[in-house]
């Protein structure tokens, strides 16, 4: 930045949605320049911002001054810059929000605020001046203190209405302190012995034979120990030698590394099928090129599609460039980064949200700093800074968890395409069983499409069994004689099982006999699930529990029954059934974060567990060569969703869980237990076919105008009122239909299928259609409709592309 840029445009991730413009004092004009964070006044904050652009003039005359700028250097670079700006219009949130998501949380500066009593208010205490009781004690609660956090005092009951009276009569005043950030590099002491110092050569007292082993332990040691290792547990013995100078000790930035694997690869690329060649021979052709090209890869489950990716990025980094594997889930990414750092080593890098903050800003800045060429990650890494990246994978693509749910909600695949084409990059996007997005775009052409349709080594895929449950007696559809028996001969065989139900606790239902009521969470229109091991009803949206009541709280019945089933009934049961055999459960109520994930499927790698139960934790990408069964308890519970993807997703979830049976020398089966045997889903993942499922769904969508044929953008207006997220929502639809967008195009507005959520009702409404123009309809509509009264009591989000319409 030269002299002449005395302004800059700054954009902050919450409170602003524009860029708003900041003189720059002399002292900062060397270093505030686009991609550096910076201290700005808001209000009356200094809060965190982000600078975007630089200008040689304002546009008003009145410019606060920046407070601060707290980077050195850039920390985005133009293509990042760009890329986040892209995002942010595309899906209709603020810049900063997407800026804030590309950065490792926690960097930025802390303002705390705090309320302190003026000397008006201490007057107040004791002078004539009239006071309501909340304001009295509010001022005396102040009186003997510097000062008191504003968040802390907002808790009061009568604070909301309270402190603003008091500021405008200047009787408190408020004040802002920025403080540092929560993470930071980590510091070690590291000791050494002095210049010139020998254990030989210094004098000791003949009792200090602690003094000596710390020193020749040193003097083993030329870089130097950590003071903990250096002090050998004499911490006092240590000091002393510190102090006649005889030790030195210097502070050095150590990097917290959660992955303790080797760094040598061990692991050599592999011999390819036919069809493996001809898919690395295409993405080849465009990485050489070096052009954007979207690549399908669409393989079959167990076909190899990881090691295409690993010869095809090998290629890459060949070339002096830089490679991005995105994976959908933090269960599936210890196993990813296994693989790569098997074959590469100390080149790959780990990035998500499992990490601890500081575990994942050091790795952010290795990868900064050029010390990482393959970063393997969850959905955020793909705003990683390699800045030669040459190469995007995006690995089981048709996942729903590469989209967001909560503001920016972006969806990583299509920022990962929109990445690798600012780049001139190929990006490839793997899967067994594609998104429609995808499969339609290969379809019309803009997508390469590359097959993989058998397993590896001409591996069979597993025979699908449908269980027909309405022949089944009741006491028997946990575990249905099929599937019983066909459990009881892999354990006999000594092979494994994967037994999927999505759907995690005990019970889903406690329903009262008597006058048929449920208990329901008091915070969102679901209905409490039974956690036996706790002993504990549970919300799984917003994790309200409570204790089972021991009567119907609506007529004091005690004929209280549970119903439903979920995975710790099913592990309950399959105890009992099997007594001998060793079950474990594999879910988010026992997973307790990704490294018990990794334990967990570690010890079925090794053969330590006989039958695992679990969520679709268990059916993504796990390639575990004992597994020869897999059992789906209860398919419908997939086929009935609110939702036009219903078919696709359950199709998909389906396949890959099935997918995983057979993966080794064993061939493999599946048993899936039904009401619905004949439903054209299940007649689809029985043949592995998913041209069945496209040819039966996809003209449905056409038709209707809905993804893979059209655009769709859905309103989720909500409130703690109910009258005012209807309004919002039908006001917005009113604001729709004026500027044109015809009634066909709108679905809604209606209460969502998930009505009440942690206390706020939901409405939904829902555009979909064909135009350019229909983000950018929503977008006004629902600016005007946040202006208007509706705006004051209704909270209005909007999502792009929306995954999920529950």
């Amino acid at each position: 930045m030269t002299a002449d840029h005395a302004f800059v445009d700054v954009v902050f991730p919450v409170g602003v949605e524009e860029p708003l413009t900041y003189r720059v004092p002399a002292e900062w004009r060397g270093a505030a320049s686009p991609g550096t964070r910076v201290l700005a006044p808001l209000g009356s904050r200094i809060v965190t911002g982000y600078i975007v652009a630089e200008r040689d003039s304002a546009p008003v005359a009145a410019v606060k001054p920046l407070a601060e700028v707290l980077d050195p250097e850039p920390l985005l670079d133009k293509h990042l810059l760009a890329l986040t700006r892209w995002a942010a219009e595309y899906y209709l949130c603020p810049w900063g929000e997407v800026i804030r998501t590309a950065l490792p949380p926690g960097i930025d500066a802390l303002t705390r605020r705090t309320a302190s009593l003026t000397s008006a208010g201490r007057a107040a205490l004791t002078g004539p001046a009239p006071l309501r009781p909340a304001e009295r004690d509010f001022l005396l609660l102040l009186a003997d203190r510097e000062s008191l956090s504003l968040p802390i005092l907002r808790r009061r009951p009568e604070a909301v209405r309270t402190i603003p009276h008091l500021l405008r009569r200047g009787l408190i005043a408020i004040h802002a302190k920025t403080g540092p950030a929560r993470v930071r590099p980590q510091l070690c002491e590291l000791c050494q012995l002095a210049d010139g110092i020998s254990p030989d050569t210094v004098r000791l007292a003949a009792r200090a034979s602690k003094q000596r082993a710390i020193l020749q332990t040193l003097a083993a040691a030329p870089d130097g120990l950590p003071r903990a290792d250096a002090a050998q547990g004499n911490p006092a013995a240590l000091a002393a030698l510190i102090r006649r100078g005889l030790v030195t000790v210097r502070s050095v930035e150590v990097s917290r590394d959660p992955f303790r694997f080797p760094v040598e690869p061990v692991d050599a690329p592999r011999d390819l099928a036919p069809a493996q060649q001809e898919a690395l021979a295409g993405i080849d052709d465009a990485l050489a090129a070096r052009t954007f090209q979207p690549l399908l890869l669409y393989g079959v489950t167990g076909s190899g599609k990881t090691e295409v990716y690993l010869q095809v990025i090998a290629r890459a980094l060949a070339q002096g460039r830089q490679a991005l594997v995105l994976v959908p889930e933090i269960a599936l990414t210890p196993l990813a980064v296994q693989r790569f750092l098997a074959r590469f080593g100390g080149k790959v890098a780990v990035l998500h949200s499992g990490l601890q903050p500081g575990e994942r800003y050091d790795a952010w800045r290795r990868i900064r700093q050029g010390g990482a060429d393959i970063v393997v990650g969850a959905r955020s890494a793909v705003f990683a800074p390699l800045p030669r990246l040459g190469i995007v994978v995006v690995d089981e693509e048709h996942d729903p968890s590469y989209k967001q749910e909560e503001s920016p909600r972006y969806h990583g695949r299509d920022v990962a395409i929109m990445r690798a084409k600012l780049l001139e990059a190929p990006v490839v996007l793997g899967s067994a069983t594609p998104s429609f997005e995808s499969y339609e775009r290969a379809q019309a052409g803009r997508y390469r499409l590359l097959r993989l349709p058998e397993r590896i080594e001409a591996r069979p895929l597993p025979e699908v069994e449908i269980v027909d449950l309405r022949h089944v007696p009741a006491s028997d559809r946990l575990l249905s004689p099929p599937l019983a028996a066909a459990i009881a001969e892999r354990l006999r065989t000594g092979e494994q099982t994967l037994l999927f139900l999505n759907r995690r606790g005990f019970s889903t239902l406690l329903l009262c006999e008597e006058c048929g009521a449920t208990l329901g969470c008091p915070h969102c229109s679901i209905s409490l699930t039974y956690h036996a091991a706790h002993g504990r009803l549970r919300c799984h949206t917003c994790d309200f529990e409570r204790r089972p009541p021991a009567q119907c709280p609506a007529c004091n019945s005690i004929r209280m029954r549970y119903l439903g089933v979920g995975t710790q009934q099913i592990e309950a049961a399959v105890r009992q059934r099997f007594p001998a055999a060793r079950v474990e459960r594999l879910d988010r109520d026992s997973a307790g974060g990704w490294r018990a994930i990794e334990a967990t499927l570690a010890r079925l790698t090794a053969g330590e567990i006989d039958i695992l139960v679990g969520t679709q934790m268990i059916g993504k990408g796990h390639d575990i060569p004992g597994v020869t069964l897999v059992g789906v308890i209860a398919a419908d519970m997939a086929l009935s969703l609110p939702d036009f993807r219903a078919g696709e997703r359950a199709f998909a979830v389906f396949t890959q869980v099935v997918g995983r049976a057979g993966r080794g020398v064993r061939p493999g089966t599946a048993v899936i237990q039904t009401f619905n045997p004949t439903h054209y889903i299940l007649q689809a993942v029985q043949r592995q076919d998913f041209e069945t499922l496209w040819k039966a769904e996809a003209p449905l969508r056409q038709e209707r105008g809905l993804p893979p044929f059209a655009r769709a953008v859905l309103a989720i207006a909500s409130s703690p009122v109910e009258q005012a997220a209807e309004g919002a929502a039908t006001e917005l639809a009113k604001r729709l239909t004026a500027t044109g967008v015809p009634a066909r195009a709108l679905s809604g507005p209606a209460p969502a299928p998930l009505y009440r959520l942690r206390s706020r009702y939901r409405w939904h409404l829902l555009v979909h259609g064909q135009g350019s123009r229909l983000r950018a309809r929503m977008d006004e509509a629902a600016r005007q409709v946040r202006r208007s009264v509706f705006g004051r009591n209704a909270r209005l989000d909007l999502d792009v592309d929306p995954a999920s319409l529950c």
